[in-house]
């Protein structure tokens, strides 16, 4: 006979799934509302497992596959130099989450090291990028809209900078945190895609 108790099913019903509240539409919440969009993505307990596969990889191939655009709208775009930027760009956010993650355990302050270890720590990682993902498809399917990637890093650097409350790290590690966090989100990913870039042979 079962004797868990209901709370006990609860419990173990969110620690991987979010209570069945698919982790995209947390994700568009938290565009329109930062703080609470945090908060419930916080709440949800998502393994980073899960959140990766339902969530941050099918952004990424949604990036990937939008770079294909330009062979449309630009006359100069060759199917091996758009196949040559898509790869570019998944690597670089693929990559850029590990990276991301291995840096700052190792330069940010001691207990923030933990928190960025832990379950909600990796996933606020991937929700970061996650943001930029979501602005690089939508520039490359409407390339009119060149002002997005003025706004865009702003943007997703208040929503990094919003998030770090939730790691719990103590006061004093707070700022450094934030500031760190953004720097590495922001700049890793596009070192990897202009690195890569360099080392591909280029495409006609």
């Amino acid at each position: 006979m079962n004797t868990a108790s209901p709370d006990t099913h609860s419990e173990s019903s969110v620690t991987g799934d979010g209570g069945h509240v698919h982790p995209f539409w947390r994700f568009l919440y938290l565009l329109v509302a930062p703080v609470r969009g945090w908060k419930r993505i916080k709440n949800a307990r998502y393994s980073p497992e899960y959140f990766a596969r339902s969530l941050f990889f099918p952004l990424l191939a949604f990036m990937s596959a939008a770079s294909f655009m330009a062979m449309l709208y630009c006359d100069e775009a060759t199917l091996a130099h758009t196949l040559q930027t898509a790869i570019c760009l998944f690597v670089a956010g693929f990559a850029g989450y590990y990276a991301v993650v291995v840096l700052a355990r190792t330069f940010l302050p001691i207990a923030a090291r933990i928190k960025i270890d832990s379950r909600f720590g990796k996933v606020y990682v991937m929700t970061c990028m996650s943001v930029l993902a979501l602005a690089i498809s939508i520039y490359e399917l409407v390339p009119g809209i060149g002002m997005l990637f003025l706004v865009a890093p702003i943007y997703a650097a208040y929503l990094m900078v919003k998030g770090v409350r939730y790691l719990r790290v103590p006061d004093q590690e707070v700022n450094p945190t934030a500031i760190l966090m953004t720097l590495l989100q922001l700049g890793t990913p596009m070192a990897i895609y202009f690195m890569l870039e360099l080392l591909m042979p280029s495409a006609a």
